[in-house]
């Protein structure tokens, strides 16, 4: 399980540290998971699954699937490592699309607010 956390880790772009700070557990804690000394009990795994809703539990338990759940279209997960590399379109851009497509239009059709505690408040118009 411990290569599949460190997986997962590489996969959001994320250290021990800041695993550490998102989970409120131990520095240590999380070393000696990734080291191979302790495996990580019950609490520790449902704080994960809680903090990281796009992990799929199956495939961090048994290895079995994919890593990331699939979600339709309307539940993506946005990945913040993919984001720092994601090309941001400037606004010349936007102007070009909205030129070639008079139709072109952004809504918002739901917002989610996620807080520390792990819950979260999901607003659809």
């Amino acid at each position: 399980m411990k290569d599949r956390i460190k997986s997962y880790m590489d996969y959001k772009g994320i250290s021990a540290g800041e695993l550490s700070l998102s989970l409120d557990v131990q520095r240590s804690n999380i070393s000696h998971i990734l080291n191979g000394r302790n495996m990580p009990g019950a609490a520790f795994i449902e704080k994960l699954l809680l903090k990281y809703p796009d992990l799929d539990a199956r495939w961090l338990l048994t290895g079995e699937g994919e890593m990331i759940q699939n979600y339709s279209e309307n539940d993506k997960i946005i990945n913040p490592a993919a984001l720092r590399e994601e090309k941001i379109i400037n606004s010349e851009e936007k102007k070009a699309i909205a030129v070639m497509n008079p139709s072109y239009e952004k809504r918002v059709d739901k917002i989610v607010l996620l807080f520390s505690d792990g819950t979260f408040i999901d607003y659809k118009k």
